[in-house]
């Protein structure tokens, strides 16, 4: 923020380039240009964020994604406490941002070339793609584009498009599809575990979402899987487990949560972004299905669910989110 500070205010510049590593993550990247300091201060008031460029090697590319491999295996860790996924970090790279440089489209064939195209137009349908060799660009395709939105950034990635209805049929040619599988019932947690676990289909290149386990009624799971990288995190409590008087009262906010809102569990749902090569759509679901609880399952009763299912996942600080809202 200080050197960027200095060469704004010195007034020489037309326009200042930086150029990340290839391990960077372009979010924080972006937040350094909105943040502002204990002190007022913000780039903001100095620059314009232009454009988010993100160069693609098409020869390595889905290589490296469906690898799966670690930084720190592949040598390119920052430190001993760097654990991230190659897969996590080529979709972040693709997903925030407005041009897409696929660079290197002389060393693979027609028929790769429209896959990958295809793909990258998946995880990100709002980015342009520019296809080059030897990294040969027109230099008014990436400088002073004005195409850059922090609000629209964070929203272009193709689950949350998919997500929000914005359906990308035009990948569909390459036999990418996408689709949101939604429904009102629980997973039972053993049996969803053993899928993630054992029986994830090869196909899906990328998902993302929160679901919902019989054995933790209060909490929403989250979910988010790029090639062979899986994360399961704890995103929050639902709207159902929460007293009222503890809910906004913006009614826009309400709006939306009456909008989800489904008897007798409230808010809480399964809601899954897939996006793959050749997914069998109707197959997937009626996996998916049968991780749910059955009929005579789901007359068992709650406290059922959580004192005898057998749950596998990861145990979360749940005494730690239950005191805060005994404190709202």
């Amino acid at each position: 923020m200080k050197e960027v500070t200095k060469l704004a205010k010195a007034k020489k510049f037309d326009y200042l380039l930086i150029e990340s590593t290839g391990i960077s993550e372009p979010l924080p990247v972006a937040q350094t240009f909105v943040f502002e300091d204990e002190e007022g201060i913000s780039l903001a008031n100095l620059t314009k964020l232009d454009t988010m460029v993100t160069v693609i090697d098409a020869l390595n590319f889905l290589k490296d994604y469906k690898e799966g491999l670690s930084l720190r295996q592949k040598g390119q860790a920052l430190s001993k406490e760097d654990i991230r996924n190659v897969s996590d970090l080529l979709t972040e790279q693709v997903e925030f941002c407005n041009v897409i440089l696929l660079n290197k489209i002389d060393l693979v064939n027609q028929t790769e070339l429209a896959e990958l195209q295809g793909i990258l137009k998946a995880l990100n349908p709002k980015a342009k793609i520019i296809q080059i060799e030897n990294g040969k660009v027109e230099i008014n395709s990436i400088l002073n584009t004005k195409l850059f939105n922090f609000e629209e950034a964070e929203q272009s990635a193709g689950w949350i498009q998919e997500l929000q209805g914005n359906h990308t049929p035009e990948t569909e040619e390459y036999g990418i599809s996408s689709f949101v599988y939604k429904l009102n019932t629980p997973f039972h947690p053993e049996r969803f575990y053993n899928f993630l676990s054992e029986k994830w289909p090869p196909e899906i290149i990328r998902s993302k979402g929160f679901f919902w386990l019989a054995s933790r009624m209060n909490f929403v799971s989250s979910w988010s899987q790029a090639g062979t990288s899986e994360k399961i995190e704890m995103a929050g409590m639902w709207w159902a487990a929460i007293p009222k008087k503890s809910w906004p009262s913006d009614k826009d906010y309400l709006d939306l949560i009456a909008s989800e809102w489904k008897e007798p569990f409230g808010d809480r749902r399964q809601e899954l972004v897939f996006i793959g090569i050749n997914m069998n759509k109707a197959e997937i679901i009626a996996s998916l299905n049968e991780y749910l609880l059955t009929k005579e399952e789901l007359s068992w009763g709650e406290k059922h669910w959580v004192n005898n299912f057998p749950d596998l996942f990861e145990e979360w600080k749940i005494e730690e989110a239950e005191s805060e809202e005994e404190s709202v």
